[in-house]
């Protein structure tokens, strides 16, 4: 991009507060206009036996006589993607022009370069995939476009032209995008990517075992990802299941302990109300006015108890449907029956 290095010993000049040249930025360059950054992948890096895991396996895929790495002046047996993307192209209803480039856009290939650039796209795509499927990779459709997938990844990918932005001479400079005849080869998930592109040494025909190598890695990277976000997924999973357990079990303890407290409370009027039958038979008695009458309600009263009574519990037509801890509370103004079925207080 020819930006300007400072001269040798520029910075021991600087520490040493002296004054120094700065060179000043060219007004015009005639080098490549743009600076590609992307995510190193973990590990791509990393030295083994004297060298890096993404060149070993470049190497590898390189001397693997079962792949053809070299792309062809024409299209040979192409693939059926390729099929599909160069019918594509040929067709009005398929693509979109824009900025001079055409893209196309229905359930294909995501390839969007000018026409001059169409048959070169082909042929570097149909290496590519052909490449791809030997060593075990395949394809997929989805959210319109095909991914390739590696380890069980799905990965976008796109082979793109690189486009210039062009300042018109109107009063407004007004921005339009030209296309500038660089291809890009582009894989993307999430903030993970990587690519390669045409360069002043190589084009992207001769760097696909290169590229081959990084998405490789890529998609292992990517699987153990996915793997940990699966793991870190099924634990709080289990620790929500288990806070829900906890929950439930204190909820059951404080009905359990509500239940608890209310058959008390009915044990305890219960016997005050057997004391009070008691008392009705004795005062009966002792006026000597122990009639048919009162012996039926004597009978009635002790039964209804015995119903009440939360350690007897007996079984009373009369009251069928209704919960004992509910008569106390019940409004007998009404004759709506359904009121008086169990409700939880909880």
């Amino acid at each position: 991009m020819s930006i300007p290095l400072p001269d040798q010993g520029h910075w021991n000049k600087v520490k040493a507060g002296k004054k120094v040249k700065v060179k000043a930025f060219p007004e015009k360059s005639e080098g490549e206009q743009q600076l590609h950054l992307s995510l190193r992948v973990e590990g791509e890096n990393a030295i083994e036996d004297g060298l890096s895991p993404q060149v070993a396996l470049q190497r590898s895929i390189e001397t693997d006589s079962a792949i053809d790495l070299v792309v062809k002046d024409s299209l040979i047996n192409p693939d059926p993607l390729v099929v599909k993307a160069r019918q594509a192209f040929a067709s009005k209803k398929e693509y979109i022009d824009q900025d001079g480039v055409r893209l196309i856009y229905s359930e294909n290939l995501r390839i969007s370069v000018s026409v001059g650039l169409i048959e070169r796209s082909l042929l570097i795509m149909d290496t590519f995939i052909k490449a791809m499927r030997t060593r075990g990779h395949d394809f997929l459709l989805k959210d319109g476009n095909y991914k390739v997938v590696i380890g069980g990844e799905a990965i976008d990918m796109t082979l793109k032209e690189a486009r210039n932005v062009v300042i018109g001479t109107d009063r407004w400079q007004t921005r339009t995008f030209k296309a500038n005849g660089t291809l890009t080869f582009q894989f993307e998930q999430g903030y993970t990517t990587t690519s390669c592109k045409d360069g002043k040494l190589q084009k992207v025909e001769q760097q696909l075992s290169k590229l081959i190598s990084k998405l490789e890695l890529m998609g292992e990277h990517l699987r153990k990802e996915h793997e940990e976000w699966e793991k870190r997924r099924a634990r709080m999973a289990e620790e929500e299941r288990i806070k829900n357990e906890r929950e439930q079990k204190k909820k059951l303890e404080i009905k359990s302990f509500r239940q608890l407290a209310r058959d008390a409370s009915r044990w305890k009027e219960s016997q005050v109300l057997r004391e009070y039958i008691d008392q009705r038979e004795r005062d009966a008695l002792a006026e000597n006015n122990m009639s048919e009458e009162m012996t039926a309600w004597l009978d009635w009263a002790r039964k209804k108890v015995d119903w009440y009574d939360p350690t007897v519990g007996s079984d009373d037509e009369r009251l069928e449907g209704i919960a004992p801890e509910t008569i106390m509370i019940q409004n007998d103004s009404g004759r709506n029956t359904s009121s008086w079925f169990n409700q939880d207080s909880d």
